[in-house]
């Protein structure tokens, strides 16, 4: 629990060094981010928040996660069998694995992705981003009919 403490604690510094005042609501914004622990969505963090603050508004978890985007924090994760955008605060290069089935999300890292990204980018000259996420569809072990 004290490694979700310091996450929070380092979203809010940064959030203050770009201006936006800690209050409770931002605190409880990434908190819920935090605690999540997966790839939550806006309504998702939304609803954690509000039981919390049951007056708080959608415009301030929307304005707290473009924030944290435009910052660089958090990174989006739009899956092509999902309506809403899903939020990553993994922002070390891995595979997002994306059950097609049941919506569940999985990180995977791997030291061939880094190697895979480094043949990439000496194939083709480009200088990739090494918080590079990838997403793979399948069916999960508990999706997934035995054979």
């Amino acid at each position: 629990m004290s490694g979700d403490r310091a996450t929070i604690q380092f979203l809010l510094e940064h959030l203050e060094s770009a201006g936006k005042r800690s209050t409770p609501q931002r605190h409880a914004v990434c908190q819920a981010l935090v605690e999540h622990g997966g790839h939550p969505t806006v309504a998702e963090i939304f609803e954690r928040v509000r039981h919390t603050f049951p007056m708080i508004s959608q415009a301030t978890v929307y304005n707290t996660i473009d924030t944290l985007l435009d910052l660089g924090l958090i990174r989006p994760l739009e899956l092509t069998s999902h309506e809403h955008t899903h939020y990553d605060l993994d922002l070390s290069p891995h595979v997002n694995l994306a059950c097609t089935s049941c919506g569940q999300i999985h990180d995977v890292h791997s030291p061939l992705l880094d190697t895979l990204l480094d043949q990439l980018s000496g194939h083709s000259g480009y200088q990739i981003d090494r918080r590079t996420a990838l997403v793979a569809y399948g069916l999960c072990p508990a999706c997934k009919k035995p054979l």
